[in-house]
């Protein structure tokens, strides 16, 4: 994989998706989030499921600029 702003951009991506995986999982984390962004946590809840369809999604972006490379 060539390295452009595209795959720059996607590495950022996909750190913050790991990152939001391993933060869904850690309950002392979440608690911690609960317990300072009251209102945020309301709205926008840590959840396993769509943190991983965030990383799946970015995954799959990843391979799509892999292959738009190799061409």
């Amino acid at each position: 994989m060539k390295m452009n702003f595209e795959t720059i951009i996607w590495f950022i991506f996909l750190l913050d998706a790991v990152a939001n995986v391993v933060f869904s999982r850690s309950n002392r984390f979440n608690e911690w989030y609960k317990k300072i962004f009251p209102r945020v946590s309301g709205q926008f809840p840590l959840a396993l499921g769509w943190s991983l369809l965030y990383l799946v999604m970015t995954i799959w972006i990843g391979v799509l600029i892999y292959r738009l490379q190799s061409n």
